[in-house]
């Protein structure tokens, strides 16, 4: 299984952020992400959390998520570390060998310019997408970008730029949208604040460089159990949260 997230899971405006996204960090670290994409919306607050890392106020371990962007390079020294791109394998069977080479990027966009060009070095989304896909090229079998860009943004994507499997864009938009097919790629807008999984899966022939995917919902309701650990710190923040809220009141 290939576990991605496409950004923006920060909380940012509001009296609790503080603690809310000591929690949110701490759970997207144990949720151990093959991949979470960079995004403008996350960006100030990776940023404040790189700080805290550095001077004791939160584990350095929780900064260990593997973070990529095509187009940003931090030049911030204590910024966690942003990857170009990732590649996982991953076993087809358990005889013959065979293992699929995924390749994931992302990109973020910033259309209201606000990123300092003195902090962050920033490429044209389309051109950096490009270019790491022409390098992941020969070393992956399946490709996938991650934007919280729109989907038109996201189809124009597809249509330009070859060689993409996926795109999987993480826009803030209230109704549930099914995949879209554009060519050789296909787009999915996964649904807001987690009340559904988005599930795509593979059946690869690498033989006939041929993957065929099928996309569904997974709607995580009450009769979904919570993960044993995983629920257990959702109640803790739930607690750590009202508490700080009632303190301040």
């Amino acid at each position: 299984m290939v576990r991605i997230d496409g950004g923006s899971i920060f909380e940012v405006g509001t009296e609790q952020m503080p603690v809310v996204n000591r929690w949110m960090l701490e759970g997207t670290y144990r949720s151990n992400l093959d991949a979470m994409n960079l995004t403008a919306w996350d960006l100030p607050v990776w940023q404040e959390m790189g700080d805290l890392a550095a001077s004791g106020g939160i584990p350095k371990e929780f900064l260990k998520i593997p973070l990529v962007s095509a187009n940003v390079i931090p030049k911030l020294s204590n910024f966690p570390p942003v990857q170009r791109y990732v590649i996982r394998e991953y076993a087809l069977d358990g005889q013959s060998g065979n293992k699929a080479r995924i390749g994931i990027t992302g990109v973020l966009y910033d259309p209201e310019d606000r990123l300092s060009k003195a902090d962050f070095k920033i490429e044209d989304p389309q051109r950096a997408v490009s270019s790491v896909l022409s390098e992941m090229q020969g070393k992956t079998d399946y490709r996938i970008v991650l934007t919280d860009t729109d989907v038109g943004k996201a189809i124009s994507m597809a249509v330009l730029v070859s060689g993409i499997n996926l795109i999987s864009v993480t826009h803030n938009y209230a109704a549930i949208s099914e995949p879209q097919q554009v060519g050789d790629t296909l787009v999915v807008i996964p649904v807001n604040e987690g009340r559904i999984l988005t599930e795509v899966r593979a059946g690869f022939e690498l033989a006939a460089s041929r993957v065929e995917v099928q996309a569904r919902f997974v709607p995580l309701d009450h009769t979904v159990p919570d993960d044993a650990g995983m629920g257990e710190l959702l109640r803790k923040a739930q607690t750590a949260v009202e508490g700080y809220i009632k303190g301040n009141r």
